[in-house]
């Protein structure tokens, strides 16, 4: 998982918007760029239908985005972000290019503290997954779950936020069009979804977070119930959370946690995670994730990093032969940000 951490609550191991550009500033106007470019390389995905991991492979990737802002008073801005990723090279669990609009909003912004946004932006609950989602490669996977995967960033959403003295409050709805029709998981179709979040950092550096999610699907599926609970702690160089989710679909649940904790000091930050999910499908129970991820990451410049990262798995994979441990998974990689 690779994921720029904004948020003041998290030790920021890259910041892709802190170093943009500001490109064009007059009478209230700002346009500012930012992006980044990388390559990674290793066993880092799996085969198809498959618990084997993939032939050692490459991948190139370059991120690029745009923020706006418009004053149109002392109380009110216009905002609105684009970002693109383009996967420069395929490797063997892709099998080719691509390019994917990550972000695509507009709204406003009022008195600096709240923000009502339109479009594809990020869900509440990552406001919880990204306590544990802060690995270059891997990570975070009990956050994001097997059984029941989520997603960070959402398409046709409406979505308020308020940010102030430590607390963060998140809401957003989304509705349903053809395209959500078309790409659906689980066979189902996606009616709606609606997600709330809130969390508060004490002055001492802990952080307390909770998160629900429902989506809304049609045809003979039930909704996916989704609850987050989360807290971290920062001191020093050091900072560690822990996250617990809940979710169900029918007569499938699954209960899960992550463990996570990371250690910066000059240019070198080390980075470990246990990751557990147990799913009961009403036939038997099973570990859909149980995963240790070990990380360092060496910092060339604030804007250029080196980074390697081992996934150690135990996971019940389900294969035509029924349920098998996963292979373990590495990566390397360089990444600029500008």
């Amino acid at each position: 998982m690779k994921k720029t951490i904004l948020a003041l609550t998290i030790p920021a191991l890259f910041a892709t918007s802190a170093s943009a550009v500001t490109v064009y500033s007059d009478e209230g106007a700002k346009v500012d760029i930012y992006g980044r470019i990388q390559y990674e390389a290793g066993e880092m995905k799996y085969k198809s239908g498959s618990n084997e991991a993939n032939n050692f492979g490459g991948e190139g990737e370059a991120r690029l985005g745009v923020n706006v802002e418009y004053a149109l008073n002392n109380d009110i801005d216009l905002i609105g972000k684009l970002e693109w990723q383009v996967v420069a090279e395929g490797d063997d669990a892709t099998g080719s290019d691509s390019l994917d609009t990550r972000y695509a909003w507009a709204g406003y912004r009022f008195q600096d503290t709240t923000e009502l946004t339109f479009g594809r932006s990020q869900d509440p609950i990552a406001q919880v997954l990204y306590l544990s989602d802060i690995f270059n490669i891997f990570g975070g996977r009990a956050g994001y779950g097997d059984t029941f995967e989520l997603n960070d960033k959402v398409d046709d959403q409406v979505r308020v936020s308020y940010a102030a003295n430590g607390l963060d409050l998140r809401g957003a709805y989304a509705f349903s069009d053809g395209y959500k029709l078309e790409k659906a998981g689980n066979g189902s179709e996606l009616n709606n979804q609606w997600s709330l979040s809130a969390g508060y950092v004490f002055p001492v550096g802990v952080g307390l977070y909770a998160a629900y999610e429902q989506q809304d699907v049609r045809g003979k599926f039930d909704s996916i119930d989704a609850w987050f609970a989360g807290a971290s702690y920062t001191v020093d160089g050091f900072f560690f959370s822990g996250l617990y989710t809940q979710r169900e679909q029918g007569d499938v649940d699954t209960k899960g946690f992550e463990l996570t904790g990371t250690y910066n000091v000059d240019a070198w930050t080390l980075l470990a995670q246990y990751s557990y999910e147990e799913t009961d499908n009403n036939v038997r129970d099973f570990d859909s994730i149980d995963a240790w991820t070990l990380g360092v990451q060496y910092d060339l410049t604030a804007k250029a990093k080196l980074y390697a990262e081992y996934e150690i798995n135990d996971d019940e994979f389900q294969d035509s032969t029924g349920r098998v441990g996963r292979d373990d998974r590495y990566g390397l990689g360089i990444q600029y940000n500008f």
